[in-house]
Order: structure tokens, then sequence, then C-alpha cells
């Protein structure tokens, strides 16, 4: 599996000074600082995806206004980036997680996100859960 979770380049570093990320995480670790920790290592690997995939954008405030001038589609960019974590070997949750967190940073940088266009737009693998075995008499069912 590969290593997508750090900084792979000066621009990753230079987007994560983005003032909405910094505004979102401020936002996310007055409820748990290491949630606000992990989310900014996922808006970093996002951001690493669009060095990648759109060379031309430097940081996030410029995809957020490209986004909100109908220069980017959000539902494209999403659906990109899970193909590029499916692609890099990221495990099903994982890549789920980091997807969500991404819209969940859109919407708050007010960019609607519907939940029924999400869902027909966005191709997310299915978790496969295991079914619990409960023990009944000394059987297992």
């Amino acid at each position: 599996m590969a290593n997508t979770r750090g900084p792979k380049n000066k621009r990753s570093n230079r987007s994560s000074n983005a003032r909405s990320i910094v505004a979102y995480i401020k936002n996310v670790s007055t409820m748990c600082k290491s949630t606000a920790d992990e989310y900014a290592v996922r808006l970093i690997n996002f951001m690493n995806f669009v060095a990648i995939e759109y060379p031309d954008i430097l940081d996030m405030d410029n995809l957020l206004i490209m986004v909100k001038q109908g220069n980017l589609d959000s539902y494209d960019l999403l659906n990109g980036y899970a193909a590029y974590l499916r692609n890099r070997g990221v495990s099903t949750l994982t890549l789920k997680q980091r997807v969500v967190t991404i819209k969940n940073f859109f919407e708050y940088c007010d960019i609607d996100i519907s939940p029924r266009r999400f869902k027909l737009k966005i191709k997310l693998p299915k978790i496969v859960k295991k079914k619990e075995r409960s023990i009944v008499k000394g059987r297992c069912y």
C-alpha cells in the first residue's frame, strides 16, 4: 500500500497555509485537536492530488475560487480524488474518510454539495462488514 499521508513537495507545504484550511482546522480543533490534525493531513493529501492533476492551481484558496466561479466542478474533483486514492492502493475505509473530509471542507467553504448528487456522481467502494457470529447454547450461527 502506498504512503499518501505526508507532504510530497513545496507546493503542498505552502497550500497548508491557505486561509481556508487554517480557518477550517481552527474550527474543527475546538471540538478535538487530534481530529483537526488528521483533517489537516487529509487536506494536504488532497492538495498533493490537485498539484498532480491541476498543476496551475497554487493553493486551496485558488481552488475554492475556481469551483465557486464554475471553472471546476466539485463533483469531478471529488470523483477524481477517489480514483486517485484507489489507484494508490488506499484502503476502502481510508478512501471514504478522505473524500468525505474534502466534501465537508467544501461545504464549510460554502460550496453546496447535494447529498443526492454526491451519491450519484461520486463512486465510492463499498465497505464489506464481517458478520458477527452469535453463540447460542454452544453453537455458532
